[in-house]
């Protein structure tokens, strides 16, 4: 998997190919199970793990996909990986087939596969919108934690953080898309997140500040 397709790019544009190779995540983490109104306590009680044990892993895959390999959404279930991310995605989506295994979900070999897919012109900029597209969301769901954040004058340290890991994984992305119809639109969006980010970083230091200044009463 991790090793390199050599790709002859011209022979590949005489037939209408982009030459560029995409790498697409795809994923079909355990559905949760419907408890039977005839099952037994014991039998419940494992649906229940279960149930839990797959959140947990669909969790950990969503935070992988998004923090760690920078990939970007096409579906729900599949996610589209840059190929300079590609050995870390191999090493990464083995660690976690390996975790599910040992927890009893042994067709994870099946259920999680990175695929290389060659497309037309037509389909590469398909692909390219819609990267655009998760992009901006991503952006504006981080807008909203912050938002919500200088409303009530409240952030936690670690929403905070993922506020400022999604800007550094978008502008990661821009460069590819300097080019794209909505660029101006993404980096517009960056400054907003960025500014908000700032004002949140605020709160949180006069938040310490006034706790520092509570204790120090308190000692009096």
């Amino acid at each position: 998997m991790s090793e390199k397709l050599i790709l002859n790019e011209q022979a590949l544009e005489k037939m209408g190919i982009v030459g560029e190779a995409i790498y697409q995540i795809e994923f079909d983490m355990n559905a949760e199970l419907k408890i039977p109104k005839s099952a037994s306590k014991e039998e419940k009680e494992y649906i229940k793990r279960q149930n839990k044990l797959s959140r947990k892993f669909r969790n950990k895959m969503m935070h992988l996909l998004k923090f760690k390999l920078y990939a970007t959404r096409h579906l729900e279930s599949s996610w589209i990986l840059e190929g300079k991310y590609l050995e870390s995605a191999v090493r990464e989506l083995e660690q976690l087939r390996n975790e599910m295994k040992a927890r009893g979900f042994k067709d994870a070999d099946k259920r999680i596969k990175i695929i290389p897919i060659l497309t037309t012109v037509e389909g590469f900029e398909s692909y390219e919108d819609k990267k655009a597209e998760f992009l901006l969301d991503f952006l504006m769901e981080h807008i909203r934690m912050t938002e919500k954040g200088i409303k009530e004058q409240r952030m936690s340290e670690p929403i905070l953080w993922r506020c400022k890991q999604a800007v550094s994984i978008v502008m990661a992305h821009s460069e590819a898309l300097k080019n794209h119809k909505r660029y101006n639109e993404i980096m517009d969006t960056i400054s907003i997140l960025d500014e908000q980010i700032g004002e949140c970083g605020k709160i949180i230091l006069e938040t310490k500040r006034e706790k520092q200044k509570e204790k120090e009463d308190d000692k009096k």
